[in-house]
């Protein structure tokens, strides 16, 4: 230690992106064989085979619009029009309808898994953080 302190080289652009492949194919191999990499996916567990969900990170208001509700869609395909359970600890809070779906600043028909999104809800309903947002069955 001291004035003389050699100085790390910084990396070249072949040995970062050597490593990046790297980290990423490890990442895509986990989720080809089930398993979740993302902090949001893992605090929660699919009981619907099929069924589309968003996972809530924020809720908030806008005027004119109505109740927004932000996260990740983790399985599925959400879509203008679907009817939703709002689930809290897996147990259903709310049903209501998704009017809009919007991904930044772009409105949009259909989102799916991977998606980071918001979601404009018909009225006024229970949702906070955590929450899961599940379409619902439609037998």
């Amino acid at each position: 230690m001291g004035w003389f302190r050699r100085r790390r080289d910084p990396q070249d652009a072949n040995e970062i992106l050597r490593q990046y492949n790297e980290a990423e194919a490890v990442r895509l191999a986990a989720l080809a064989n089930g398993a979740t990499t993302t902090r949001e996916q893992t605090a929660f567990v699919s009981a619907a085979g099929g069924a589309a969900e968003l996972a809530v990170e924020d809720v908030f208001t806008i005027t004119g619009r109505g109740q927004v509700a932000t996260g990740t869609v983790t399985t599925g395909t959400i879509r203008v029009g679907d009817a939703v359970v709002v689930l809290r600890d897996g147990a259903p809070v709310a049903d209501t309808e998704i009017t809009g779906i919007e991904m930044f600043r772009k409105h949009a028909d259909a989102a799916s898994a991977g998606t980071m999104i918001g979601v404009v809800l018909r009225g006024r309903t229970d949702v906070a953080r955590g929450d899961v947002i599940r379409v619902a069955s439609s037998g």
